[in-house]
């Protein structure tokens, strides 16, 4: 056994030989008066029996309790059962004088240490039960918010595939088949089966982005929302090279996120172009408890319910996306306590919100 083993062990039993102390010290009491009276008798009894309950609720103690800090927990209660009944016993000696001889005061004495140590050993353990309950408690509810958080993810990613890699599968098999009849110009065909193809493997690769958003734990610290809008305006100008992005307001305002940050933007960006009408502007409004990343375009209404907006697979009448892009920008946002909604008048503004940084970020 190591010594750190062996003095948690020897920890885990102190409430027991303190009882075993008690009733020692007592019985040799007696033996040094060397005479048992009545009195004496009574009390030495009830001294034994007091030390007696401490050992039995020492080995309680030793048996459920293997964590310091919860047997310095115990011995604390102990302390304050000691105070409490020593206090009440001297005020009692004081008021009422009824012990004789000094043996029958230090078997008093003694006693109300036991009876005091006892009732602290029991409540101390009570105390360390009950938060161990409370403590188990918290982390199986954890434990089952993790499993339906995971049970979750995996349904949103069985409900992308079937759309998304179904629809590509059955197109591809509808092209083979009428190609096979002659039904359709071979060209045609071979470049429709290409596109689709790659759209799957674009698919897969959102997938995952989304996966990753899902299931990637990792601390969100305070940072300077301009660069994530830097990263995430980089990231549009190699999808749409043509397309400027205008950037206005509190850049260095530091807000509590992730390296994803910028990829939430990203997709809102990108569909402000795809979907919207450039040129696309981004204003920063840093308020008191999160800061608001604007974007917006010059286009029309959206065509569809803001309450669908950033669901898996949401895509307008005329859009030959994979509606992803919201969707992964809502769920990443989710992940900070943060939001994406839609809040324009004139045109088309979506609004990313994100918890402002406890402190001061580092600027680049």
């Amino acid at each position: 056994m190591s010594g750190e083993s062996a003095t948690r062990a020897r920890w885990r039993y102190l409430v027991s030989a303190l009882g075993a102390l008690l009733a020692a010290v007592g019985i040799g009491t007696v033996l040094l008066d060397g005479r048992l009276t009545g009195t004496e008798l009574l009390q030495v009894s009830s001294l034994v029996v007091l030390c007696g309950l401490l050992v039995v609720a020492g080995g309680r103690i030793a048996v459920d309790i293997d964590d310091p800090a919860d047997a310095v927990r115990v011995l604390a209660w102990m302390s304050a059962g000691v105070l409490a009944l020593g206090a009440l016993g001297a005020w009692a000696r004081v008021v009422v004088p009824t012990v004789g001889t000094a043996f029958q005061t230090a078997l008093l004495f003694l006693s109300v240490l036991a009876a005091g140590a006892l009732f602290g050993a029991v409540v101390g353990d009570y105390d360390v039960r009950s938060r161990r309950l409370v403590e188990r408690a918290s982390r199986e509810a954890a434990r089952r918010e993790f499993v339906d958080d995971q049970r979750a993810a995996l349904s949103t990613l069985n409900d992308i595939l079937r759309h998304q890699i179904l629809n590509d599968l059955n197109a591809i098999s509808g092209r083979a088949e009428l190609l096979e009849d002659g039904k359709i110009d071979r060209d045609v065909a071979v470049d429709s089966i290409v596109a689709h193809c790659e759209h799957m493997d674009q698919t897969v690769d959102r997938l995952e982005t989304v996966l990753d958003a899902l299931t990637w734990v990792t601390a969100s610290d305070p940072r300077p929302v301009g660069a994530a809008i830097d990263r995430a305006a980089a990231t549009l100008h190699e999808r749409h090279p043509d397309v400027a992005v205008t950037v206005e307001g509190d850049t260095d305002a530091a807000v509590t996120a992730d390296e994803l940050l910028s990829l939430a933007i990203a997709e809102v960006l990108d569909n402000a172009v795809v979907h919207g009408t450039p040129p696309v502007t981004v204003s920063v409004d840093a308020r008191v408890e999160s800061v608001v990343v604007a974007v917006a375009d010059t286009g029309g209404d959206v065509p569809l319910r803001s309450d669908t907006l950033f669901e898996p697979n949401t895509r307008g009448p005329d859009s030959d996306g994979d509606g992803l892009g919201l969707f992964l920008a809502d769920l990443i946002l989710d992940r900070y306590g943060g939001a994406v909604r839609l809040a324009g008048d004139a045109g088309t503004t979506f609004e990313i919100e994100v918890p402002s940084g406890d402190g001061d970020a580092d600027v680049a």
